[in-house]
């Protein structure tokens, strides 16, 4: 049986493709990319300058939409080994009725 349209996980590459040629037919200079760094410089700009936290969130956002551009990503990778090592966590609860009555108790 075949499949239909394209496979799973494909881009729109051809559509990408046409959309930058049209981008730059219209606006020869324009870089969307660039564009993108020069607004997060002016945020760092202004968060510097007035030093609010908000104006630092949104420079870390700004950060991290530019960096996709210029930093590869890493990808998650799953490690198995054949020796597994079994971890187990005792959680004991402490309050302080409970160590009065320890201390009430040894005195005694």
């Amino acid at each position: 049986m075949a499949s239909r349209g394209r496979p799973k996980g494909s881009g729109n590459k051809p559509l990408k493709r046409v959309l930058a040629e049209r981008l730059a037919e219209k606006y020869p200079d324009y870089d969307p990319v660039m564009e993108l760094v020069e607004a997060t410089i002016k945020i760092k700009a202004i968060a510097d300058s007035t030093g609010d936290i908000a104006d630092y969130k949104s420079l870390v956002d700004s950060l991290e939409k530019t960096s996709r551009f210029i930093q590869p990503t890493l990808k998650s990778v799953e490690v198995q080994t054949d020796n597994a090592l079994t971890v187990s966590v005792q959680r004991k609860r402490y309050d302080a009725g409970a160590i009065s009555n320890d201390i009430d108790n040894a005195d005694s």
